[in-house]
């Protein structure tokens, strides 16, 4: 337990760093770049989504495998084996992704983006250097699937914060002292992100416990033995990739690419809550993985629901703090009181539909650790198919509003309908205690402050007293859900008692 603890406090560690390195500078890149510009990072960051399909099940295998193997000396010999034989097909895979987005910059700046300010030649040209900057960061998330599995969280969250610096900051300096053009923002997230997969790549070949006196080598048993797990992966990802992206292909579409930007913009916020559910995921899938291996039942229950009861205390402070408060922590962030008042309806919405997206990643991850991958697949295909008529309408009469509705509707028959199913097979008869207690009880209290502390606020003042105010609200709804959480209420007690040495 105190490694797992270890790896969850780095985890939230590192994340709440990147998250910060990923939207406190969105501002000035705004500035800098316009919105138009802003709205190809948005693209950025779907496309190097939508590259996460070329994985083919190779991290998530990777990081299933050397959880269940470091520890048993009669595999431990076959990690490097594995770690090699995936490495002969990331990297030509990155070479591939070059490629295509190479090949696809001048389709999608002539047919299918709408630039009003910004040239085609120059939209084609960010594209082009924009599929550099995808395919050279694309092998770090594999290397960071290998440390996640040998639970080196500290080592991983030190990388990739470090990295997050670099990247958020660092191009700052390129904008102001070198060119202020999406060309050279492009450019710096290619270098960056090299040196993130090249890093990566050293750090899991050092923690990883081999033979010095055996060479690792290409195995075919490898693949051949990860092949129906690694194929229900890939299903998953293409799913939800195609789904979480589904909204933001249909506005490049539909819509100006102004308002690509500007739904990235609220897209931000929304995955800065995102990044305080993958700590969660990343410390706990290796461990129920492990647990699931050795059959050890009773303990994977309990670890089960207290997780997901720390994961709902922090789920629920932080959604809504942003959903009622949203309009002020727009405001607080851009300076730009229109944008804060356009963006808090649709903000509000993306946070709930996160809320309950984050809810399902520990459900999620129990699945995996069972090597079950069917039920996912089958809800993500029902939401796609759902989802894109949907979407296309709700676009078309209703804009980036239209948008966040979607990425609601979905989450929310995620844990309506893909708990129940779950646990008809996994964890029988644990669903009630998932629902009534792990989740509910953190939600309610969470919610009752913060919309207490709206009735009893201003709103908010753009200055360090608004920053205060929010953080003294933040931290009241935050300690609401947690003692409202029963296993998190007596962990707390129990970690006091260590603490301070007294006992009940």
């Amino acid at each position: 337990m105190p490694v797992l603890r270890t790896n969850i406090l780095a985890n939230y560690a590192g994340q709440i760093w990147m998250a910060l390195m990923g939207v406190v500078f969105i501002p000035l890149y705004i500035k800098l770049l316009g919105m138009e510009a802003f709205g190809l990072v948005g693209l950025m960051l779907s496309i190097q989504a939508l590259s996460m399909l070329f994985d083919l099940g190779m991290g998530g295998v990777l990081n299933r495998e050397l959880a269940r193997r470091v520890h048993n000396a009669s595999a431990a010999h076959t990690l490097g084996d594995l770690v090699r034989t995936f490495e002969w097909l990331v990297w030509p895979i990155a070479l591939m992704i070059v490629a295509v987005i190479w090949l696809a910059s001048g389709p999608l700046a002539n047919r299918w983006l709408h630039p009003e300010h910004l040239s085609r030649a120059t939209t084609a040209h960010a594209i082009a250097i924009m599929g550099l900057a995808v395919a050279l960061q694309w092998p770090s998330s594999f290397y960071a699937n290998g440390l996640s599995g040998l639970e080196r969280q500290p080592v991983l969250n030190l990388i990739n914060a470090g990295f997050a610096t670099l990247r958020g900051a660092g191009v700052l300096v390129v904008l102001y002292w070198v060119s202020p053009t999406i060309s050279a923002f492009m450019w710096w997230y290619a270098a960056v992100g090299a040196c993130q997969s090249l890093v990566s790549a050293a750090a899991l070949w050092l923690l990883l416990p081999t033979d010095p006196q055996q060479r690792s080598a290409f195995r075919a048993a490898e693949l051949r033995d990860a092949g129906r797990f690694a194929g229900g992966l890939v299903a998953i990802m293409a799913l939800s990739i195609m789904l979480t992206q589904l909204d933001r292909i249909v506005i490049s579409a539909m819509l100006p690419l102004a308002e690509l930007g500007y739904f990235s913009l609220a897209m931000s916020v929304a995955a800065g809550m995102g990044r305080m559910i993958q700590p969660m995921f990343n410390a706990l899938y290796p461990r129920y993985s492990r647990l699931a291996s050795l059959d050890q039942q009773d303990s994977l229950t309990h670890l089960y629901h207290l997780s997901n009861q720390c994961l709902a205390v922090v789920v629920a402070a932080v959604a809504a703090v942003l959903m009622i408060f949203g309009r002020d922590v727009l405001y607080l962030w851009t300076g730009d009181a229109t944008t804060a008042a356009r963006l808090a309806l649709p903000l509000s919405i993306l946070v709930a539909g996160t809320a309950f997206n984050g809810l399902m990643n520990l459900p999620y991850a129990l699945q995996l650790a069972h090597g079950w991958t069917r039920l996912t697949v089958g809800t993500n295909l029902v939401a796609l198919v759902l989802g894109i008529p949907f979407c296309i309408w709700a676009v078309g009469h209703h804009g980036i509003v239209g948008a966040a509705w979607l990425w609601f509707a979905i989450n929310l028959a995620f844990v309506a309908v893909g708990i129940p199913l779950m646990h008809r097979r996994l964890l029988r008869s644990e669903m009630a205690r998932w629902y009534v207690r792990d989740i509910l009880p953190p939600a309610i209290a969470a919610a009752v402050v913060a919309l207490l502390a709206s009735r009893l606020l201003p709103a908010l003042p753009r200055s360090l007293e608004g920053v205060f105010q929010l953080a003294i609200v933040s931290g009241a709804v935050l300690l609401s859900a947690a003692v409202a959480a029963p296993l998190v209420r007596d962990l707390v007690r129990q970690q006091l008692a260590e603490w301070f040495g007294f006992r009940r």
